[in-house]
C-alpha cells in the first residue's frame, strides 16, 4: 500500500561532500536534483533502524523549488511502497537535504515533515530502489542488491561494523564510507506567509428598522447603508441580534442601500433590543429599539440619530 507524505517548507540537513552534476542521457542537460547518499541502516543492541536515510542534493547554483518533484521508494520486491511529495513552495537553498526513517533513533528530534515511513522497517537492506521524478520524468535513481538500474550499489550490511553508506563521488560513481549525516536546520529557505488582510465593514450603517408589522412578520426588514466611497464586500460582515449571528452576502456599492429580511425581529419588545454590525475587527455599528412603537411605523436614522 502506498504511503503519501506531504512536506511543507521548513528546515533539515545540509552535508558537506563532493557533489557531481550528472546529465540527462537523452537530453544532454544537467540533472538539477540527484541522490547523494543512501543507507538502509544497521542494527545494534538498542535499535534495528540506526541511520536509515537517504540524501538528495541539487547540482545547480542558487535555490531550487522542490515542489515539482517527488521521490518514490520501491521495496525489495521492486514494488512501489511509498512517495514523498513537497508542498508549494519548498525552497532548497543548501547543497543537500536528508530524509530519514521515522524510527531511526538518531533522527527522533527531526520534524515529522522529514521522516519517511515506507512500511514498518524502513528501507530494505537486501534490495530496493529510489527514484526522483520531475512530473512524470525520472531525473535520477539508485538501486541496491538484486534490483538493477544504472546506479546499482551493493546491498547494505546490517552489522554496525560492516555497514557503509553508498555515497556519490567523482565521475558520479558511488563509493562506500562511514557517512552518517546529521540535521542542519538551515537547508530550506523559510518563506513566511503574507499576513492575511482582515476585511472590514467600515462605513456600513443601520439606517432603518421595521419590526412592528401590520400583517405578517415577512414585512420586517433592516435597512443597511454604505456610507463610504468604496464598495463593500458584505461576506466579511455579520449582523448580531439577541446573541445570534447572521452572515451577510454580496457587494454593496458606495452610497447605496440594501435590505436584510432573513431574521425575525421582536415586534414590540418589553425591553431594549440591540442590532449590531460586526467584522473581523469588532463592532462597526449598532442600533437599539424599544417598547412602545406603533404598528406600520419604522425606526429611521436621521442626521445620525
Amino acid at each position: 500500500m502506498k504511503n503519501k507524505i506531504i512536506f511543507a517548507i521548513t528546515t533539515i540537513t545540509a552535508i558537506a561532500g563532493l557533489i557531481i552534476a550528472p546529465v540527462f542521457a537523452e537530453e544532454g542537460k544537467e540533472k538539477p536534483l540527484l541522490f547523494h547518499a543512501v543507507n538502509a541502516g544497521y542494527k545494534d543492541e538498542q535499535s534495528a533502524q540506526n541511520y536509515d536515510f537517504f540524501e538528495i542534493a541539487k547540482s545547480t547554483d542558487g535555490n531550487l523549488d522542490l515542489s515539482p518533484y517527488k521521490i518514490q521508494y520501491f521495496n525489495s520486491s521492486d514494488n512501489l511502497a511509498g512517495e514523498l511529495e513537497f508542498a508549494e513552495p519548498t525552497i532548497l537553498q543548501s547543497d543537500s537535504v536528508v530524509f530519514s526513517f521515522g524510527k531511526s533513533p538518531q533522527y527522533l528530534d527531526a520534524s515529522q515533515r522529514f521522516l519517511y515511513n515506507f512500511g514498518t522497517a524502513g528501507l530494505a537492506s537486501t534490495a530496493g530502489r529510489l527514484k526522483i521524478l520531475l512530473g512524470e520524468e525520472m531525473v535520477d535513481e539508485i538501486c541496491w542488491g538484486k534490483t538493477t538500474c544504472e546506479n546499482n550499489v551493493q546491498k547494505f550490511a546490517t552489522d554496525q561494523v560492516e555497514n557503509y553508506t553508498a555515497l556519490r563521488g567523482e565521475n558520479n560513481e558511488f563509493i562506500y564510507e562511514k557517512y552518517y549525516p546529521a540535521v542542519n536546520e538551515d537547508a530550506f529557505l523559510i518563506q513566511e506567509p503574507e499576513p492575511e488582510q482582515i476585511k472590514t465593514c467600515n462605513g456600513l450603517m443601520i439606517t432603518e428598522i421595521y419590526s412592528y408589522y401590520e400583517e405578517s412578520s415577512s414585512e420586517q426588514f433592516i435597512e443597511l447603508y454604505n456610507s463610504g466611497d468604496e464598495e463593500l464586500t458584505l461576506d466579511s460582515c455579520i449582523l448580531r441580534y439577541k446573541g445570534k449571528d447572521y452572515p451577510l452576502l454580496g457587494i454593496l456599492a458606495p452610497k447605496q442601500y440594501t435590505i436584510v429580511q432573513d431574521l425575525i425581529l421582536t415586534k414590540d419588545p418589553s425591553s431594549e433590543l440591540v442590532i449590531e454590525i460586526l467584522d473581523g475587527n469588532g463592532l462597526v455599528d449598532s442600533v437599539s429599539y424599544t417598547h412602545g412603537q406603533k404598528k406600520g411605523v419604522s425606526i429611521i436614522l436621521v442626521d445620525g440619530q
